[in-house]
């Protein structure tokens, strides 16, 4: 049997059988992992619902009451609150206030999540890889230089299966296949943060 009839025997999603672990070493000198003095884990957008964050609320007449004043302040408040967060906006003004949850990871973190990133999708034979056009990213990963300053990002939507980063093109369409963002929710989860819409109470 022949290297292309042996691999048309297989579906997308079997196991692959040569699969072989890209090591650390070569994982950390990926871009940007070879250039991050420190790589933080964060969640955002987690009050949001995806179809009210892009809805229209009409200015309130102005006050004629103190009643009138209060209810306005409440209003502008509820705007403030919900507000999507976008991260190139943030990072391009330094305004990182947005951020709901966050983690530096240790060395041992680090190596964890290149595992994930690197080595999931490697896993399985993949014929297409898909995209949703949803993209309501609450997750991301940032790399930060020696001067403290964000470089680089993979920003994450857990609920469309979709993944931007900056630079653009970090990743191979390949190894952002399907199998990733179940492997990467887990990791976020297990650092403690939120990958998902919280109802407010």
């Amino acid at each position: 049997m022949n290297l292309l009839s042996e691999y048309n025997s297989y579906k997308d999603g079997d196991l692959r059988k040569d699969f072989k672990p890209i090591p650390l070493d070569k994982r950390m000198a990926r871009f940007p992992f070879n250039k991050a003095a420190q790589v933080r884990i964060i969640s955002y957008n987690l009050n949001l619902k995806r179809s009210s964050a892009s809805t229209y609320a009409p200015l309130p007449p102005p006050p004629k009451t103190k009643e009138d004043s209060a209810r306005i302040t409440r209003y502008y408040d509820s705007i403030k609150i919900n507000k999507r967060f976008e991260l190139r906006e943030a990072i391009d003004h330094s305004a990182f206030e947005g951020i709901q949850e966050s983690r530096t990871l240790t060395s041992a973190e680090v190596s964890e999540l290149t595992d994930v990133i690197y080595n999931t999708c490697e896993k399985y034979y993949i014929g297409v890889v898909s995209t949703s056009g949803c993209f309501f990213p609450r997750n991301a990963i940032l790399f930060y230089d020696k001067n403290d300053k964000v470089f680089a990002f993979f920003e994450i939507c857990f609920e469309c299966s979709g993944i931007e980063s900056l630079p653009r093109k970090m990743l191979e369409p390949i190894e952002a296949c399907e199998y990733l963002y179940p492997e990467l929710e887990k990791f976020f989860k297990s650092k403690g943060l939120t990958t998902e819409f919280i109802e407010r109470k």
